[in-house]
């Protein structure tokens, strides 16, 4: 998927999961900043990818390692990074109330790239080390229209639904 794609679905599922827990506008805020951080972090190991290309002395060695779709598109990877999220939010004195909306958001912004490339045809490697990729029975072409036109439903929806928390 395309970077505007898994932004889209970060979004898209970080405000689902606030709607969930309730959270009030702050934290809605919160947990949607934290969704589309989160979807861009598996493709550090693509120094071309949107995220990549900005923190290159960290792609371009994880890459040569690991490859694209590696270790950072499975569910050890979403842990890990989600524990080490945590483990310096706390080092660094972030206000629970704070750190802890923004971490699901990540958290939940990891898992919603996962998904959506495992809906492509290169699938993800969730078992990593296993080399096994999950690829789903429903598969989208990366950039095709069915793309875009997700992309745009996720964007309509993530709209809509801001207005109605954020606009009383």
């Amino acid at each position: 998927m395309m970077a505007f794609t898994h932004a889209a679905a970060g979004a898209t599922s970080a405000l689902l999961v606030a709607q969930h827990l309730h959270a009030g506008p702050i934290q809605t805020l919160l947990v949607l900043s934290g969704g589309v951080a989160g979807s861009y972090l598996p493709d550090i190991d693509h120094p071309k990818s949107a995220f990549g290309s900005r923190v290159l002395p960290l792609s371009l060695p994880i890459s040569a390692i690991f490859g694209h779709r590696g270790i950072t598109h499975s569910l050890i990877a979403a842990v890990a990074i989600s524990g080490l999220l945590w483990w310096v939010f706390q080092r660094a004195n972030w206000h629970e109330g704070i750190a802890v909306p923004v971490l699901v958001g990540i958290a939940v912004g990891y898992l919603s790239h996962l998904l959506g490339d495992w809906l492509t045809n290169s699938g993800v490697p969730l078992l990593w080390p296993s080399k096994r990729r999950f690829v789903s029975p429903l598969k989208l072409c990366t950039g095709d229209f069915r793309e875009y036109i997700l992309a745009l439903l996720m964007y309509g929806w993530v709209a809509m639904t801001a207005m109605r928390i954020f606009i009383k």
